[in-house]
């Protein structure tokens, strides 16, 4: 009996946390569980867009715009999952 509730905890917890990702790749990371994909794509065009900035592609007017629009669009995002999770 334990080992059946052990199974299916297992199974709720994969299912929840698919991404479109190979069980493999949990297995040899399994902090990916909890890693929440918006906010690692934010981070990431964060570090490009401060990356572009550094490497004097675009000037600091254009590197604060382009970060307001970026944290804005973050923000909506976080808004609308946590209006979905309150329902």
């Amino acid at each position: 009996m334990k080992k059946i509730i052990l199974f299916l905890t297992l199974v709720f917890m994969f299912g929840c946390s698919y991404e479109g990702k190979q069980l493999g790749s949990y297995l040899e990371d399994p902090g990916s569980i909890i890693k929440d994909p918006h906010f690692e794509e934010y981070q990431s065009k964060r570090d490009d867009l401060e990356s572009q900035y550094l490497r004097k592609e675009i000037t600091y007017a254009e590197y604060l715009e382009k970060l307001n629009e970026l944290e804005e669009m973050y923000s909506k995002e976080v808004q609308e999952r946590q209006q979905v999770i309150s329902y």
